[in-house]
């Protein structure tokens, strides 16, 4: 019994990051990543350099990018609405040309987020003499350009959805709209974009919709699913099915560079059970190609450097994929540890534990303050015999 309580004491004492600015030790179970759209302290990039396995952004200034030296650092382009208060483009040149731009009834149609709705539809043979007057000819030239001269590892095509969610543009669809032809449009301007970065790669968004993707992927790097489980803004969970859509194409594509991120999920810092799900969810199916990362909306909105305890878990390696069992629970071993994923938004799950472990606990995280502060913490409690995890949780397990 006094060996046990030792243990725990010590096991209580893992992960934790005293007041003391300090870089935690990351775990080989997680490959990170993070937005960044502002300049961040030295402590911060500290952080980031130790830390994160990607760092992606619309464009810092060259003293940030030279120093951003452990991430690979991908730039942000949007390629289906774009803004012209960014100097990202040369916007005396799109206006010149109203071909780039999608209409409704003679008018250019505007996103809920302010940016002008761009036409994937508006591409040429490279060839001919003014392909660069055309949105995806344009888009794709200009944006490897900048990623070879500010030496970016890669490109983030934002927005490059298989279908145009009309919520996006308050209802407003363009004139002629199909959805069929904006597949093919979104896959043969990828396909393109890569074309024109053949050392680098190439992600895009746009796999978060029932349309699905298998095209994009296969002529690009991979994809990111920008609201993994959740809808973005009101934190709504998607549902089981959307959920193991997810799980199931990862799977599918080991060899992939494929990012699975929870974004701008209001109340993601406080809600440690939202949180666990997320991560377990991505510990089902993490690897070498897999990328990981997650934002709180409220602190998204400042721009903040955001870091959670659980991603300093160490599970050891995964032995072997996930599996399902009968009642629909979800499980992976790995050589430390046991990860026990529920997705069902309605059912409470029981299963019975083989042996004894020692259950997760997180506690704070989120922002990294500008001095490289951080409060997370894990603390560790005993479980064994029937667990019972209630809709859409999770319980990360370790081996005492």
């Amino acid at each position: 019994m006094k060996k046990f309580l030792i243990l725990l004491l010590l096991l209580a004492g893992c992960g934790h990051i005293t007041t003391e600015p300090s870089i935690p030790e990351t775990s080989e179970n997680f490959r990170i990543g993070a937005r960044v759209t502002h300049d961040l302290s030295e402590p911060q990039i500290e952080f980031l350099n130790a830390c994160f396995y990607y760092v992606m952004t619309p464009l810092l200034e060259e003293d940030m990018r030279d120093a951003i030296r452990g991430p690979q650092l991908i730039l942000y382009r949007s390629i289906q609405g774009t803004w012209e208060g960014f100097d990202q483009f040369d916007w005396e040149h799109i206006d010149s040309h109203e071909n780039m731009f999608l209409h409704h009834e003679g008018a250019r149609i505007q996103t809920v987020w302010g940016s002008w709705l761009m036409n994937p539809g508006d591409f040429v043979d490279e060839s001919a003499p003014d392909a660069m007057d055309h949105w995806i000819n344009y888009y794709a030239v200009t944006a490897a350009e900048q990623v070879y001269a500010y030496g970016y590892d890669g490109l983030f095509v934002d927005s490059a959805s298989h279908w145009l969610n009309p919520s996006a543009v308050d209802g407003v669809m363009p004139d002629d709209y199909d959805l069929d032809n904006w597949y093919q449009d979104r896959v043969d301007g990828l396909a393109y974009v890569k074309s024109k970065l053949p050392d680098r790669f190439v992600v895009f968004n746009g796999l978060h919709n029932r349309h699905g993707a298998e095209d994009s992927l296969a002529n690009t790097d991979g994809g990111m699913w920008e609201t993994f489980a959740f809808e973005p803004g009101i934190g709504k969970y998607r549902g089981e099915e959307e959920w193991s859509e997810v799980l199931e194409l990862v799977m599918r594509h080991p060899d992939r560079f494929i990012v699975l991120v929870v974004k701008e999920q209001p109340g993601l810092t406080d809600d440690v059970r939202k949180r666990l799900f997320s991560v377990g969810s991505y510990l089902l199916v993490s690897g070498e190609k897999v990328v990981f990362s997650m934002s709180d909306e409220e602190h998204t909105r400042t721009n903040s450097l955001l870091y959670y305890p659980e991603y300093t878990l160490d599970l050891g390696a995964p032995l072997g994929n996930y599996t399902r069992s009968e009642n629909g629970l979800y499980l992976r071993s790995f050589e430390k540890g046991l990860v026990i994923v529920n997705p069902s938004e309605t059912k409470t799950l029981s299963m019975m534990l083989s042996s004894s472990f020692m259950r997760v606990v997180p506690a704070g995280g989120g922002e990294v303050d500008e001095v490289g502060g951080w409060d997370g913490s894990l603390s560790y409690e005993p479980v064994s015999g029937e667990v019972s995890l209630p809709p859409v949780s999770a319980l990360l397990l370790v081996v005492p």
